[in-house]
């Protein structure tokens, strides 16, 4: 890439950053409504998580200094102390690199289990360290209750990573397919478990709908967009968790910040509300975050098996082979390898001891019957040729390759072995000797 287009693809991506972050904090500020130390929500904690994430450590200095200017910015609008921002800036953006250079140190990743513990381990960190430092500040200059004040700081902050940085850090790795993806019956039972999301959500946490509810029965009704969520998490994945959880989490702060909804409804004063609104969000992100986890998991697995079944079925196809294993007890055989490709014939015409058989050359059909029935000696077997008559009218020599595997009775459990097709010149040294 040219230089000149590398240098001005990072200050887009710094502005991009600078303009997530400045937005974030504005509507942070908004839900929150007037507050002296501490507010009940954060958003920015997660944006610069994630941006350290995503950024190569070399490239943090800019990625930090554009946050700073951010909320230099914010503040200015709102016009707060340049002294308070100044130190404010500092503490969390300097946590959220401390905390993310520490996830590093161990084997992160961006996926799986690794992005989770990553996750939590950043989010821990930035937020226990910050608040313990920001309340400390204001304990000591303004008298003001140093465990409150912590405890509010630090769920801010930690809800704001668990809900924003699953969503920066997915997206950024979505990369378009021509083909392939989810089926379209899961992306439809999705669609509609999104759909449900979020008229659940509208109608519980809206207090002139539901407004002749109890109040238990309303805070009971919160299982349900978890309940949706789930769902399309398990049928989108981890980036369909993510917006999930995001959309849930602007209606919930949102009506809770207005006084609506069932936390509005059961807290004592307003930044109760919103900070049982953040325990409520917080659970609902461990939740998606552990189905995409477990999700892509098994996709991984699946994948990987994929691949080495394929790899062998190409290698068996290279060298003309077949790879069996027989049930000695019911007769039938599961085969590796490309059987119609190699022999002409479908799959499921060898799928049990009597259809091979039935191919087999009458003269040698005795002797294969006999070695692959009889039980074991403790002997080791050598390779059997047979004849091997298909329905073209060909006949193929075959190099049988087997032996026994034994139960704890020492009864044969199954027979694995191998099929290699012998050339028109292993007829020809048979037939003159």
């Amino acid at each position: 890439m040219n230089p000149t287009n590398r240098a001005t693809n990072r200050a887009v991506v710094l502005f991009l950053w600078a303009a997530l972050y400045f937005c974030s904090g504005y509507i942070s500020h908004k839900l929150n409504g007037p507050f002296s130390a501490t507010g009940y929500i954060w958003l920015p904690a997660g944006v610069t998580v994630a941006a350290f994430m995503l950024t190569p450590m070399p490239r943090w200095l800019p990625v930090a200094l554009a946050f700073f200017a951010a909320q230099m910015l914010l503040g200015w609008v709102e016009g707060r102390d340049t002294l308070r921002l100044i130190l404010f800036s500092l503490d969390e953006i300097g946590c959220a690199a401390l905390a993310v250079a520490l996830v590093r140190r161990t084997h992160f990743s961006l996926e799986g289990l690794a992005f989770v513990r990553g996750l939590l381990i950043a989010g821990v960190v930035s937020s226990a360290v910050s608040a313990a430092i920001g309340a400390g500040w204001f304990t000591i200059m303004q008298d003001v209750p140093f465990w409150r004040t912590a405890r509010v700081w630090g769920a801010a902050d930690l809800v704001g990573v668990l809900i924003v940085t699953p969503v920066l850090a997915g997206w950024s790795r979505f990369r378009a397919m021509r083909s392939g993806g989810m089926s379209g019956g899961d992306f439809l039972f999705g669609l509609g478990a999104f759909a449900a999301l979020v008229l659940t959500t509208f109608f519980i946490f809206d207090r002139e709908i539901l407004a002749p509810v109890p109040r238990g029965v309303l805070f009971a009704l919160t299982y349900i967009p978890l309940f949706f969520a789930a769902v399309v998490t398990l049928l989108w994945g981890g980036r369909g968790g993510s917006v999930a959880v995001a959309i849930l989490a602007l209606f919930v702060l949102v009506n809770s910040g207005q006084g609506d909804g069932p936390f509005a409804e059961s807290a004592a004063h307003h930044g109760r509300s919103l900070l049982e609104a953040q325990l409520y969000l917080a659970v609902a992100a461990l939740l998606t975050l552990l189905i995409s986890t477990l999700r892509t998991s098994r996709e991984q697995l699946h994948a990987q098996s994929a691949r080495r079944q394929n790899d062998v079925t190409l290698a068996l196809a290279a060298s003309n082979q077949l790879v069996y294993c027989l049930d000695p007890r019911s007769g039938t055989l599961r085969w590796s390898g490309d059987v119609e490709r190699t022999l002409g014939v479908r799959e499921d015409t060898f799928a049990s001891l009597d259809d091979v058989l039935a191919h087999v050359h009458p003269d040698d059909r005795a002797q294969v019957r006999s070695r692959w029935l009889r039980e074991s000696d403790g002997e080791n077997r050598t390779d059997l040729q047979f004849r091997l008559m298909l329905p073209a009218g060909d006949c193929t020599m075959v190099l049988d390759m087997s032996g026994p595997l034994l139960d704890g009775d020492e009864s044969v459990a199954v027979i694995a072995g191998a099929w290699r097709l012998q050339g028109a010149a292993i007829f020809e040294e048979r037939d003159a000797a």
